[in-house]
């Protein structure tokens, strides 16, 4: 999980979040169920495409690709239902992408005001996790961050495997930089470079996992931020 920054609220939810909550929230108070166009109002092109933009078209909880394997989900950070936050049913706020394993995991039955899950968005995920290579784990004593790796299975078996591949694809590149003496001018100096460059855009926002490779590379006495 890294942090999130929220864009610019949609023109289609500046126009119409109040009416569409108020609208929903009606049929909940009224014990109703909403239909499905009441219910999935946030499913609007416009809506997606701006939450794709802001997670890189990552999962914003997990960090995979999500068009790889699926078309995504419109995830609500706080839960819509009527036990929870139904207030924020279409709020920007509380809306993000999410993949469909993150967003299934039993976490819309989950509000816990007094230990919510870590919020990309407001907490910095690097003061709640440790990575220890391909697994997230709490910072010791950090309940909330317990909580959100077993609420999401952020340690579940596939995701666990790509976070693997990803290591040991950026291990070959590490492994070639270190071999490659730096004294030396001409191609091997250029090589070096270039492979350093290489390492830090793994890194960039737009890449999987970047939590894991970030914290691989460091502990391996890559110059990161030099």
């Amino acid at each position: 999980m890294i942090k999130l920054e929220k864009r610019p609220e949609p023109k289609i939810l500046i126009d119409n979040a109040k009416n569409w909550t108020e609208e929903y929230c009606k049929c909940l108070d009224n014990n109703e169920k909403p239909n499905s166009v009441i219910a999935h109002r946030y499913n609007h092109p416009e809506i997606k495409d701006a939450l794709e933009h802001e997670t890189h078209g990552k999962c914003a909880y997990c960090e995979s690709y999500i068009k790889h394997v699926s078309y995504g989900d419109i995830e609500h950070i706080l839960p819509k239902n009527k036990n929870a936050r139904p207030d924020l049913y279409v709020t920007w706020s509380n809306l993000t992408l999410s993949c469909e394993l993150c967003n299934r995991s039993g976490k819309g039955t989950y509000y816990n005001p007094k230990m919510p899950l870590i919020n990309p968005y407001i907490d910095n995920p690097e003061d709640h996790f440790v990575e220890m290579r391909a697994f997230i784990k709490e910072i010791p004593g950090d309940q909330r961050a317990k909580t959100t790796i077993e609420i999401l299975n952020l340690n579940r078996a596939g995701l666990v495997e790509r976070r693997k591949e990803r290591i040991d694809s950026i291990k070959t590149l590490l492994d070639f930089w270190k071999s490659l003496n730096e004294s030396k001018s001409g191609r091997e100096k250029d090589m070096k470079e270039k492979l350093e460059n290489q390492l830090r855009k793994e890194v960039s926002e737009d890449k999987e996992y970047i939590s894991t490779v970030k914290s691989f590379l460091l502990d391996n006495d890559f110059p990161l931020y030099t």
